[in-house]
């Protein structure tokens, strides 16, 4: 059987609950759905890290953030770090990006076409990197500095600002996200002054339907496609956000944050005091718009592969980053290990495999590392790795994937086993959850049940050496 090509899509800070698949209806998304249909969806699927940079140089790498030695959101990647994209490459494969990486976002200069060398290096034959969605506003090299001059390629940090600049509209999209970023409280929500058709993820969703339209079929291809939303700021085109206008979207989980870490207490004081119940339900309208326009665009991919031919032999991936904790405990943004941070939406379908469904495994991220290259049939050495492969759950092979999920920052840790959920926060409360009775984490047991809480830190540094 020849090696298929793989499309592999991310969503950066997704909720595992926000597409019409999962069954809550927040927002109708048929295009993920189609590949939900035609696939396995992994049900309890976690990040390593919830932050873009360490959660997605561990899946580059398959192995977890403490690793890779980036625990934090502005760390390059180390490049004696061998990557799944360099062993598809030297396996004959085309390997395209199209989006952001955050693979040396401490630079934050990623070049006109979006193709410096660095890309290739780590493993792309076909690079097109843009900014992410917080910075796409910066000036080059400026990671908080929004004195850009449009005329001056200098100032230039990459190939969507250069876009936005050849059409006239960079000066009014710096212009709205300087108050975005500079006064604005992180729930304040209202549209992007830009038309849909200049929007981020619509450059990003374009530009990746013109591989799939122009990609020859003599190797195999690998397209990583890489959304920089529904990511903060809340400013979804307007054409989206008023299809939104009179929902009223479920209440975001409560919290007295009664035996909560205190670093977790001053964080909602931040994030949300002040904050009324219209303007959460705002920020989900903007959320929802966000998510159906890049709905839209998966549509486009997925039709270009139909009418190529190219369907039957494609393999499509869809996963996120890390979540989102929309008001649940009083939260914004992610950086905790809370539900709504932690899991992420994860999706493979292989039309080669006759299999649909759902799959309660362990997954994590960093096991699309090893089930890519299974897939391509490209061989790895599993013991360099901390990812598993998930071919045999996709194959209904067994039912059996890991023991745990782990997930870490510089400042916390989790471990979860499928029914407890361990927090170990650096010189703070610890947490404990019985998540089969309370999927909300509203009761901390850590003082109830010491015996527990002592066996997943035993597990936690064992996973850990």
């Amino acid at each position: 059987m020849s090696q298929p090509n793989i499309l592999l899509i991310m969503v950066d800070q997704f909720r595992f609950d926000w597409m019409s698949c999962s069954g809550t209806w927040f927002v109708e998304t048929p295009h993920i759905d189609r590949i939900a249909a035609r696939g396995i969806r992994f049900q309890q699927a976690a990040c390593n890290s919830p932050v873009c940079g360490p959660s997605r140089c561990s899946l580059a790498a398959g192995v977890y953030p403490h690793r890779v030695g980036n625990l934090e959101n502005f760390i390059n990647y180390p490049l004696e770090q061998p990557t799944y994209y360099q062993a598809l490459r030297q396996a004959g494969y085309r390997v395209a990006v199209v989006g952001k990486t955050d693979f040396h976002k401490g630079d934050h200069f990623y070049g006109m076409n979006g193709d410096l060398p660095l890309m290739y290096h780590l493993g792309f034959t076909d690079p097109h990197q843009t900014e992410g969605k917080m910075n796409a506003a910066f000036r080059r090299s400026q990671l908080t500095n929004f004195d850009m001059d449009p005329d001056n390629d200098n100032h230039i940090a990459g190939p969507y600002q250069f876009y936005l600049r050849e059409h006239g509209l960079l000066t009014a999209f710096v212009e709205d996200y300087r108050l975005r970023l500079a006064k604005s409280k992180v729930w304040k929500a209202w549209p992007s002054p830009l038309p849909a058709e200049h929007f981020h993820d619509s450059y990003i969703g374009r530009k990746s339907c013109e591989f799939l339209e122009q990609v020859t079929s003599e190797v195999p291809w690998h397209l990583f496609v890489s959304f920089v939303g529904p990511h903060d700021p809340w400013d979804a085109p307007a054409q989206y956000v008023d299809a939104f206008l009179d929902k009223t979207f479920p209440d975001s989980i409560k919290d007295t944050l009664d035996n909560k870490p205190e670093w977790i207490k001053k964080k909602v004081k931040k994030q949300t005091e002040g904050m009324s119940e219209q303007d959460v339900n705002q920020v989900k309208r903007h959320y929802g718009a966000a998510i159906k326009l890049i709905d839209d665009w998966v549509g486009n991919m997925l039709n270009s592969l139909e009418q190529r031919g190219l369907s039957d032999n494609t393999v499509v991936i869809f996963c996120a980053d890390h979540g989102e904790m929309m008001g649940d405990h009083g939260l914004f943004q992610k950086s905790t290990m809370d539900e709504g941070a932690l899991r992420i939406p994860l999706i493979i379908a292989d039309p080669r495999e006759t299999k649909t469904g759902t799959s309660g495994a362990l997954a994590e991220l960093m096991d699309l590392h090893p089930t890519i290259l299974d897939l391509a049939g490209v061989e790895y050495m599993q013991s360099r790795l901390d990812g598993k492969s998930l071919v045999p759950q996709i194959k209904f092979e067994t039912e059996h994937h890991k023991e745990y999920q782990f997930s870490e920052l510089n400042n916390v840790r989790m471990i979860f086993d499928g029914r407890y959920k361990f927090i170990e926060n650096h010189n703070d409360l610890n947490e404990l959850y019985d998540l089969q009775n309370d999927p909300h984490e509203l009761v901390n047991i850590i003082q109830d049940c010491p015996e527990l809480a002592k066996r997943l830190v035993i597990s936690m540094m064992l996973l850990r050496k």
